[in-house]
């Protein structure tokens, strides 16, 4: 009851329904329109699954690479072929040159002196072959890591420009709302107007009971007042009192002033002892401390 009368008396005031401002920004993100943006998504969505499918055995995205073993063993025959085509002619001259000289100094074919000259010789020519062949290992290692990086960098382009599609798309819907964009803003509108909304409607429930608690304990700390019937004018039944006594809304004969209060000959039925007669105009008053026990 002294809810409605303070609700009456135009206590809590708060607005309790949505903003223009709100319905503006609900209009406009209902009005827009996310098709494309959902359909490409959707899109990759399916290219994803599909992808995911077949992971195993995709051939376009590289996942190892290795470099060309038979690249270096090329490398290895070149390099040291080469260097036996060159040093070969060298050691037939070097050969002939120690025959001649050994047969000058004497020293017969066979002969100790003459072998042990003729392996010196062989030892210093295998020497140059040996190292060659290091050379050439080397040279062959060189290839096989040359080869490895190229197969890196093709393989790093290739799924690069697998994703550039992919990432084109994104970058060009990326500044474009979807639909779950849409609605989670559109959420984020309505959950703070429902909220706002909900804390002025508590307001407005206790701002309004207490000024009619305030009214009704104003009322019944006073002195007897009019409240004859025949005094008041466009009386509408706002309330009960705990004692089941009607309160109104209603103003007095010749006032636009609207007041709250109790028609004295509805109490004096329920609560005579609260009710008198003014002896100067006979009009009645109600004692609202006794009126409202």
């Amino acid at each position: 009851m002294s809810k409605a009368i303070g609700k009456v008396l135009g206590a809590g005031g708060a607005d309790t329904s949505m903003y223009g401002s709100e319905q503006e920004i609900l209009k406009y993100l209902n009005g827009l329109d996310t098709s494309n943006v959902d359909n490409s998504l959707s899109n990759l969505s399916q290219a994803g699954y599909n992808l995911s499918t077949t992971l195993g055995s995709r051939p376009d995205y590289v996942y190892a690479v290795d470099g060309s073993d038979t690249a270096r063993q090329r490398t290895e025959n070149a390099v040291y072929n080469s260097a036996v085509e060159k040093m070969q002619p060298q050691f037939d001259r070097q050969q002939q040159r120690l025959e001649t000289r050994l047969q000058n100094q004497g020293l017969a074919v066979g002969s100790e002196a003459y072998q042990r000259a003729m392996n010196d010789l062989y030892e210093q020519q295998n020497d140059s072959l040996r190292q060659a062949a290091y050379e050439s290992v080397a040279q062959g290692q060189q290839a096989f890591n040359s080869s490895l990086q190229n197969a890196i960098a093709a393989g790093n382009f290739t799924n690069q420009a697998r994703a550039l599609p992919i990432n084109e798309i994104l970058t060009l819907i990326s500044g474009s709302p979807s639909r779950y964009d849409v609605e989670m803003d559109k959420y984020a509108v309505q959950s703070g107007a429902d909220q706002r909304i909900a804390q002025n409607r508590f307001y407005n429930n206790q701002a309004q009971t207490s000024a009619g608690n305030s009214f009704l304990s104003g009322a019944a700390q006073g002195l007897a007042l009019f409240s004859d019937a025949r005094l008041k004018e466009n009386k509408v039944a706002v309330g009960k009192l705990n004692n089941g006594l009607t309160v109104y809304l209603f103003n007095y004969a010749g006032s636009a002033v609207p007041h709250i209060g109790l028609i004295a000959q509805e109490v004096v039925l329920a609560r005579p002892e609260a009710v008198c007669v003014d002896e100067e105009s006979g009009y009645l008053k109600v004692n609202y401390a006794k009126a409202c026990r």
